[in-house]
């Protein structure tokens, strides 16, 4: 998880609800160092491991959603779909539980910078563009084969880096793991699950999800690469109308 990484600016969402800065505390095994980004529905901090002296992120799920019995059951869920999938573009995870009714994750530091940070600099050249989501493509077909759907796929959670070579390596991050054809997209307590910026219709609609939804979010995203922007802006009920009923602008108006 890179240090720049933010809450994608455009999706829509605010800080986490009675997310406390937990900055200089212990949950715990991990000193908690620092926060990296904060989305609708978790902290996202910079940890040390002090029993194995390893540096890790640490997702702090909102206290609000810990105390949803649904929501507790998809993290569980989310942590354990994550653990058993190993693919090169896929943050690992380390370690999940919960602590004084906090849940929180703790998986790989990731050392690079996030799309959404990338993209803030402008639009980007096509080659790199591609280059880069079609590592996040990959992920997201191994998930689709174990019958999953990300259901959270922005830039924000691309994180750009590089490995042993001068070729750019993607990881997939903060997966909002859902079963294929679940109809679910909020919590009980009326929290959206994903980013309404990237969503597709079937999910703002509520209706039964496949690695399709994924597919249109990847779509959204490769926009925003080739753009510098999402294909729609405004505030959540315009981005949601332009998602359901406009046809997306024409990416040449923005590219380079």
């Amino acid at each position: 998880m890179p240090d720049e990484a933010t809450a994608d600016p455009a999706a829509g969402e605010s800080p986490a609800k009675d997310a406390t800065d937990l900055t200089g505390r212990r949950l715990g095994n991990y000193r908690i160092d620092g926060v990296l980004g904060k989305g609708g529905m978790s902290v996202m901090y910079r940890a040390t491991d002090v029993r194995l002296g390893r540096k890790v992120a640490l997702k702090v799920i909102g206290e609000h959603l810990g105390a949803d019995a649904e929501f507790r059951e998809r993290f569980v869920d989310e942590a354990r779909n994550t653990a058993a999938i190993d693919h090169p573009n896929i943050v690992p995870l380390y370690d999940f539980g919960e602590l004084d009714g906090m849940h929180y994750i703790g998986m790989r530091l990731v050392d690079g910078a996030d799309l959404a940070s990338i993209i803030s600099g402008g639009p980007m050249e096509p080659s790199r563009a591609l280059s880069l989501l079609e590592q996040v493509a990959d992920a997201l077909d191994t998930l689709h084969k174990r019958g999953l759907v990300h259901l959270d796929v922005k830039p924000a959670n691309v994180l750009v880096t590089q490995r042993e070579s001068i070729r750019e390596h993607v990881y997939v991050a903060d997966f909002g793991l859902t079963r294929r054809g679940a109809t679910g997209h909020r919590t009980r307590g009326g929290d959206f699950l994903g980013s309404p910026t990237y969503a597709a219709p079937e999910h703002l609609r509520g209706e039964p999800l496949d690695g399709r939804t994924d597919q249109y979010a990847l779509a959204c995203v490769l926009f925003a690469c080739l753009a510098g922007r999402p294909p729609f802006m405004g505030d959540v009920p315009t981005v949601i109308k332009g998602h359901l009923n406009t046809p997306p602008p024409p990416v040449t108006r923005y590219a380079r």
